[in-house]
């Protein structure tokens, strides 16, 4: 029983890190300034985005539960400042970065359908093409994915990512209320269903599935959630940090991530 303070532990931070990335949207008033501005340009850069930060005031928001949201912020900002970074630190000082990086290309390659299916599934065959041919070599030339030689090859390399709440925004769906989940973090109900959609599509699901068990699905799933978690932690940081309304900044940030997704 000594155990299963840290078992809990583990489990909310690997949550908090395997559904980081999130998308959403009401009228976002306006764009934060200052200090707020600089840590949300820096999440977008982190991210991976290069969009104006001006066109943040284009992208709609509807947050009809935001009292109810707000609460949850508060939960989720204490889990996260409470046993997510303390779980991130220990994270990154056992293991040595070498390591760190191979298990998040592996996992990132094991992810393959979900960006496969989802290219296809946006008409981006091309995109579907590369995909395929990055899986091939890095599964092979990279050792399963520990390496990533296809990145060396231009035909192969910066293949935009994509998700199943991405596709939806493509086929025309509408984002609906703005969502915070308890651990989980920010969303939308349209990404919410997206996530699962993409959770259906991951082969380490599968795998939870096919042998049953939650000790086995926790070990299996354990190292994807990890690996994400100090780079989740320090975006977190950086939007809300010296924000005079985080909740604002969080979801601003959100919105414009999603929004650049969309775009892609």
């Amino acid at each position: 029983m000594k155990t299963l303070p840290l078992l809990v532990a583990g489990i909310l931070a690997l949550l908090v890190a395997g559904c980081a990335n999130r998308r959403a949207e009401e009228p976002a008033a306006a764009a934060p300034s200052g200090k707020s501005a600089v840590a949300a340009q820096q999440v977008a850069a982190a991210a991976g985005e290069d969009d104006d930060w001006d066109d943040v005031a284009e992208v709609k928001a509807h947050d009809p539960i935001e009292p109810a949201n707000r609460g949850i912020f508060w939960f989720n900002h204490q889990i996260y400042t409470f046993v997510a970074k303390p779980f991130s630190t220990a994270y990154e000082f056992v293991l040595p970065d070498l390591l760190r990086r191979g298990i998040r290309n592996a996992y990132e390659n094991i992810r393959f359908p979900v960006r496969f299916v989802n290219h296809t599934l946006q008409g981006r065959l091309d995109r579907t093409a590369q995909e395929t041919g990055r899986f091939l070599v890095n599964s092979t030339a990279g050792v399963g994915g520990v390496m990533k030689p296809a990145d060396k090859i231009p035909a192969l390399a910066d293949v935009p990512k994509a998700d199943t709440g991405q596709t939806l925004g493509k086929w025309g769906i509408p984002h609906g209320p703005y969502l915070v989940v308890p651990v989980l973090g920010p969303t939308s109900s349209r990404d919410l269903v997206g996530t699962a959609g993409d959770t259906a599509l991951n082969p380490v699901a599968w795998l939870g599935l096919i042998f049953g068990g939650a000790l086995w699905t926790t070990a299996v799933s354990a190292p994807s959630g990890a690996h994400g978690l100090p780079d989740q932690m320090d975006r977190y940081d950086l939007a809300t940090k010296d924000a005079l309304d985080p909740y604002i900044s969080a979801r601003t940030g959100y919105m414009q991530n999603r929004k650049a997704a969309l775009e892609r």
